[in-house]
């Protein structure tokens, strides 16, 4: 093979100085592009082949990092330098398993415990005994997880490497979240993330530090911290110009954006959050996906939910307790009973376990479905010692809420309402809406039980609403069934007989009398799916002769109100337009949300050409007067036939528009027969 010749590149010191003051103003592909030109020419020694490995990660091109560690561990091994060889083994142990090549990572890290095996201490121990940790983690053996890490821990401090001593102080800070311990949480976090913070530790100990700060964080349902954290990573992110950690940022906003109910948002960054990870992290794609299948699954698009899910688990990724939800949802709760018990009867990863609350949570849920209350009970129980302890806020709502479940499961809806009701009051102050309204739908449910009939329609109205609002479905089951065709007599069908209108839903008839609010709910149901304006549907059922009035009392708001709004709209696209160019995430995030807020009022205030709408207008009434009928209508039919009547509240959506949108999975299909004479 011919050697390039000497005068490839210019003197070493030239180029040696532009690829460092390259790295040192963060231009990590033009360092890369310096330093990938000398290696071509043969030019680099094994340091500054790691080196160059790190600006290929930073830069994004994780695809040739692998190659430069290799070359210099050649370099390292023929020279007899077995700590110069772990090291860049240990590297190499990294990339790999970044590259989700898992038996590669393996024979690394064998390689490297076999180098380190009689050499006198050194950091590389430490890090070592930090890999090691981290190998424990993933086999759920928080027992090893902890030991391994305290022991890197005592020879970085001994060795004076602030690196592998945050490293260390992280896994701690994980294996103290999975046992509840807040205290050691946060004494161990707030001393790795100081020495991040300071800018004392290396990029990537500060990006690995930020991110077990943001998990450990929601995993405990302490989601402001939560996002102040993720804020910090974003700003990190921005400083640094690094393009390793972005999509683990983008992952962790998706989850505050989930938990606040903004459903679309919250898959949005979801899924480029794994377009980013599979070119910079594919080892962690998996969590990407994870979540894409959270917020589909709220989102009620169950197929999709189950894409994701399915994309996570090829990954390596068991998404819990999404995934056992998801398949209750479906109807097949034996199915969700045996995937939640997995989770508690055999060893997962540690950070699965950390989201130990929401784990338990779902549990109770599963088994009181499955009639498995011993399940349930146990973790009830776990749930009761982990709010006896150090608990957040998080932990106590999960506890009232699950304890509430439990005695409604039991048939003991005296002590359920007390308990739904402190749920109901804590999932309020978290700001987290959809847990908010299943704790108002059991609520109802216990309510209703102790004869509370109008209290339990209250709670149960709020619930829908929660849920409309933000776009979810809840996660109750419904029967496995075909999808009835027309003709199949034992499909759902509503038959117009004149001054009565039957219902045939799940083997029972219920008829009622002609009303307008069912000639609203026959036009919804002929056309599944479909939006229908409240005004059109007023005009189209109006008794005969009668005239739909068009007129109204007044503008919504008044004209100086409509300025002060737009001038504001002005100031917050100027404020959106500094922060983009600044690429601050946090305050983008902040600054749209108050737009989309002005935005909506706006929509609800001006009509078509910027005319303010009027208060009294046709289709506001339009709008009251057919809600109304169709929420008279269900709850009558709530009264009668439950099955029926929850059935509607969960698929028929009001408002300006209206629709029938049915949630089970397959959905229901009626026939509907107008037979009037």
């Amino acid at each position: 093979m011919t050697q390039p010749e000497d005068n490839a590149l210019p003197d070493r010191t030239v180029w040696l100085k532009e690829a460092q003051e390259s790295f040192d103003a963060r231009d990590w592909a033009k360092a890369l592009e310096v330093l990938s030109k000398a290696n071509e020419c043969g030019k680099l020694n094994s340091g500054e082949l790691e080196w160059l490995a790190d600006c290929a990660r930073w830069s994004g091109r994780t695809d040739l990092v692998v190659d430069p560690l290799e070359q210099a561990y050649r370099i390292y091994a023929s020279s007899k330098d077995c700590y110069g060889a772990a090291r860049t083994a240990l590297g190499l142990c990294h990339a790999y398993a970044d590259a989700c090549q898992e038996d590669l990572a393996a024979a690394w890290w064998q390689r490297a415990s076999e180098l380190l095996e009689g050499l006198e201490e050194s950091t590389i121990h430490g890090l070592h005994a930090w890999f090691l940790s981290r190998r424990f983690a993933g086999q759920g053996n928080q027992e090893g997880q902890e030991r391994e890490a305290r022991r890197a821990l005592e020879i970085a401090r001994r060795q004076g490497d602030r690196n592998v001593e945050a490293l260390a102080l992280i896994e701690i800070a994980h294996v103290a979240t999975v046992r509840g311990r807040t205290s050691v949480v946060s004494d161990a976090l707030t001393r790795a993330t100081s020495l991040a913070i300071a800018g004392e530790i290396g990029l990537m100990e500060s990006g690995m530090v930020f991110c077990s700060a943001i998990w450990a964080s929601r995993s405990r349902g302490e989601w402001e911290r939560a996002q102040q954290w993720t804020d910090s990573a974003n700003r990190w992110v921005d400083r640094t110009r690094v393009s390793y950690f972005p999509g683990l940022c983008r992952v962790h906003r998706s989850e505050v954006l989930r938990i606040r109910g903004k459903l679309p948002q919250a898959e949005h960054e979801a899924l480029e959050a794994t377009r980013m990870l599979e070119a910079s992290i594919p080892r962690w794609t998996c969590l990407a996906w994870g979540e894409v299948g959270e917020v589909r699954r709220r989102r009620g698009d169950f197929e999709g939910a189950m894409h994701a899910f399915r994309r996570a688990l090829e990954l390596g990724w068991d998404p819990q307790p999404g995934m056992a939800l998801l398949t209750l949802a479906q109807g097949d709760p034996q199915s969700a009973f045996a995937s939640i018990e997995r989770v508690f009867r055999q060893p997962s990863p540690t950070l699965i376990c950390e989201d130990r609350a929401n784990l338990l949570q779902a549990r109770v849920t599963i088994a009181i479905a499955n009639e498995a209350h011993g399940s349930a009970e146990e973790a009830v129980a776990e749930l009761t010692r982990l709010a006896e302890g150090e608990a957040t806020p998080w932990d106590n709502a999960a506890l009232h809420h699950s304890r509430g479940e439990f005695h409604l499961g039991q048939g003991n809806p005296g002590n359920a309402v007390e308990d739904l009701i402190r749920a109901r009051n804590d999932w309020a102050e978290l700001s987290a809406p959809f847990e908010l309204a299943l704790c108002r739908a059991l609520l109802a449910e216990a309510l209703e039980s102790e004869g509370d009939r109008k209290g339990g329609e209250s709670e149960r109205t709020a619930a829908r609403e929660i849920l409309q609002r933000i776009g979810a479905v809840p996660h109750t089951p419904e029967p496995p069934a075909a999808p009835p065709s027309r003709t199949d007599p034992s499909g759902p069908r509503l038959v117009d007989e004149g001054d009565y209108w039957s219902f045939h839903f799940e083997g029972q008839t219920l008829r009622l009398k002609d009303s307008r609010g069912i000639r609203y709910l026959a036009t919804l149901l002929a056309e599944p799916e479909t939006e229908h304006l409240a005004l059109v549907l007023a005009c189209n059922h109006a008794a005969q002769g009668a005239r739909v009035d068009r007129g109204d009392s007044g503008e919504i708001i008044d004209s100086q109100a409509l300025a002060s709004y737009r001038g504001r709209v002005r100031e917050l696209e100027e404020e959106l337009e500094e922060a983009r160019s600044g690429n601050d995430l946090g305050r983008q995030e902040s600054l749209s949300m108050e737009m989309e807020e002005i935005s909506r009022q706006l929509a609800a205030a001006v009509g078509l050409g910027g005319r303010s709408r009027k208060s009294g207008s046709a289709a506001e009434r339009a709008r009251q007067s057919v809600t109304k009928a169709l929420r008279g209508l269900q709850q009558k039919i709530l009264d009668q036939n439950p099955r029926l009547g929850r059935h509607l509240e969960f698929s028929v959506r009001t408002g300006t528009s209206c629709s029938y949108r049915p949630e089970s999975n397959p959905p229901v299909i009626w026939s509907v027969d107008r037979h009037s004479s």
